[in-house]
């Protein structure tokens, strides 16, 4: 008696056995790389459609409390009206795809632009704006934190970042520590020893102050309070935000930016102060996609202004440990 497989095989004459395992490339759904989330800019001062440069006006005062036992006008002190430019740089993020490379990928499945180009429309351009929109924030908070015009990488050369400008201004308040390094047995003392030289005028006045540090020094810093105190306490770790928690003994929140990574840096910073401009309202505007029928590719590109500055530097403390 034949085998059924048998039967089918004489009768229709075909054998799948030898044929490749079926791959389904309908799917809509896609696993990128890993993207991040920038959320100093959801903290510190925006300033829009700044396109070059810009001053920030600066108010200050210390009028002093006379007596008022006689007639008469005995003016002391007075407004001190001062200006800080904030100057943005233009950068931008370009690529063009070959319609036909596109065309062998997934990316076919949502590429309207066929050989005739009779509809220019890509209908994955929304995802490459989304995915881009997150890689160029990345990108733009490296350059906020750590950009340097003596950087050998590119993408930090444009302008000096916070970190640059807090390590070379003397303003600044130094939290002097006698530790070399932050190790799992002191980072605590040394974060309590920054949080101690923030101004107490700022607490008076309502001023967020956060503690920043990168997530090495973060994780020491839990490591030594669970250590020496046994206390437990939440970790933040919000969608699309860095990690942070209140230190203990205090109301101040200690966070952790990836752009401190790897250093021992750390500051005591109050968010308003901070300035960030942009020509963009959103972070949408200024992406844009396009097919170019001449080279036949679809182009990608997002241009913007950035650029970073602070007010009033005796409010920022930074972190100095002691030479070795």
């Amino acid at each position: 008696m034949k085998k059924l497989n048998a039967i089918v095989k004489e009768r229709f004459d075909y054998d799948v056995e030898g044929l490749a395992p079926y791959t389904d490339a309908q799917s809509d759904q896609m696993l990128t790389d890993l993207v991040y989330a920038s959320g100093l800019t959801s903290r510190i001062s925006i300033m829009e459609n700044v396109k070059g440069s810009e001053e920030i006006k600066v108010l200050t005062s210390d009028p002093a409390l006379q007596a008022a036992t006689s007639c008469g006008w005995t003016p002391s002190g007075g407004v001190i009206l001062t200006n800080e430019t904030l100057t943005t740089k233009r950068v931008k993020i370009q690529e063009d795809y070959c319609n036909e490379d596109l065309n062998g990928t997934w990316a076919q499945l949502m590429n309207a632009a066929g050989a005739n180009v009779q509809d220019t429309e890509a209908p994955f351009a929304d995802i490459m704006a989304a995915y881009y929109i997150k890689k160029a924030a990345k990108k733009n908070q490296d350059l906020m934190f750590n950009g340097d015009t003596a950087s050998l990488n590119p993408d930090l050369a444009h302008y000096n970042g916070f970190v640059k400008l807090w390590d070379n201004d003397g303003d600044l308040i130094d939290a002097n520590t006698l530790q070399t390094s932050i190790t799992s047995g002191n980072a605590l003392d040394i974060a309590l020893e920054v949080y101690e030289a923030i101004p107490s005028v700022l607490f008076d006045n309502d001023v967020t102050v956060e503690i920043i540090c990168g997530r090495e020094t973060f994780r020491k810093i839990i490591a030594q309070n669970f250590s020496d105190n046994k206390y437990h306490f939440p970790i933040s770790e919000e969608a699309g935000t860095e990690p942070s928690f209140i230190l203990p003994t205090t109301n101040t929140r200690v966070r952790a930016y990836s752009q401190l990574n790897g250093t021992e840096k750390m500051y005591a910073v109050p968010y308003n102060y901070m300035f960030f401009g942009t020509d963009l309202a959103s972070d949408y505007e200024g992406f844009e996609f396009k097919y170019d029928d001449t080279d036949e590719k679809l182009r990608f590109g997002v241009k913007w202004r950035s650029g970073v500055s602070y007010v009033f530097p005796e409010y920022f403390v930074k972190l100095v440990l002691a030479e070795a």
